[in-house]
């Protein structure tokens, strides 16, 4: 991508309109009902069997115990935790909630668990709000499935109508570019900042579980790393629609790539061990480190996802800049 092509106002303005036409669009829709859906749902299976819990307490004792509750929410989000973060699978997972002693909480279990994931996950459980680290956990392992409905249409719509070619009379292939990807990106971070809003209001305001401030702390890193999460898939379905023209080989393109590099390093680890790795190609391996204790983790886990963002972003516009418009 050429810097000297680049103008700012250029990119600014075909940005703006970018967003505003992701709200108007079909395909903008779709994501926001997806990610809402999706996002709510996620947390009303985790906070509703809590205030039933405490709606009972509440009725046959008068108030709340706070043991208890916590007791239940950590037993709700521990396999959530441990299966997101990979220590577990989901037979592991269900084998060990039924074998685990009743003597013994579920905290008092992580306590003992002195690995680093361990520790990870007994930070994600006693040292932030459990019932938001484990939303967050699912949403960060959801949300790349989704955002494909999205950016999948950034310019191949245009490609395929040849409608670019009335807009190249005014302003360069790299501001196009550019402009849209921001765009995209602007529009999928107010509809993730609309979703944690959401969400945080409600444990605040209606459950009362957890000090503002720690919320408040804990939903800006959320909302961080669910924003900086999408720039690599957002920059990803950039680059195929920029290299194909029909809307719907993108969009399957764009899917198969996102879901298929997971499945393929699951699948193929029960082969070949040293498969697993496939999915550094996209950044499942590192978006979990965005919810990391240490700084450097998630220092680090950003940093990738600028380096995947920029590296897809180049071969997107590579392809652009050459292809007949």
């Amino acid at each position: 991508m050429s810097l000297k092509s680049i103008s700012l106002a250029h990119v600014r303005l075909i940005s703006q309109y970018w967003t505003r036409f992701a709200v108007r669009s079909g395909s903008g829709l779709v994501y926001l009902l997806i990610v809402l859906i999706f996002g709510l749902s996620v947390a009303n299976n985790l906070i509703s069997p809590v205030e039933f819990l405490m709606v009972q307490q509440e009725k046959e004792m008068g108030h709340r115990d706070p043991n208890a509750v916590q007791e239940l929410i950590v037993k709700l989000g521990k396999p959530v935790i441990k299966f997101v973060l990979g220590t577990k699978s989901i037979g592991e997972v269900a084998k060990e909630a039924s074998q685990e002693p009743m003597m013994m909480g579920p905290l008092m279990m992580e306590k003992e668990d002195k690995t680093v994931a361990g520790r990870w996950a007994l930070f994600l459980l006693e040292d932030r709000p459990a019932l938001l680290s484990s939303i967050f956990l699912i949403l960060v392992f959801g949300l790349p499935f989704a955002i494909s409905f999205l950016a999948f249409n950034q310019t191949t719509g245009d490609i395929q109508s040849r409608g670019l070619r009335y807009l190249l009379l005014r302003t360069e292939r790299s501001n196009i570019f550019l402009g849209r990807f921001l765009g995209t990106a602007i529009f999928s971070t107010g509809v993730i900042a609309f979703l944690i809003l959401t969400i945080v209001l409600y444990l605040g305001l209606k459950t009362r579980l957890y000090p503002a401030r720690d919320l408040l702390i804990w939903s800006i890193q959320g909302f961080y790393a669910l924003s900086i999460l999408m720039l690599p898939y957002i920059a990803l379905c950039a680059m195929i629609s920029a290299c194909v023209s029909s809307t719907f080989l993108s969009l399957i393109l764009a899917k198969l790539l996102i879901a298929g590099t997971l499945l393929f390093a699951v699948l193929g680890r029960l082969v070949w061990e040293p498969l697993k790795y496939i999915k550094w190609l996209l950044p499942w391996g590192w978006q979990n480190h965005l919810l990391h204790p240490s700084f450097t983790h998630w220092g680090c886990a950003s940093l990738a996802c600028l380096v995947y963002t920029a590296v897809f972003l180049m071969l997107g516009y590579r392809r652009f800049a050459k292809r007949d418009l």
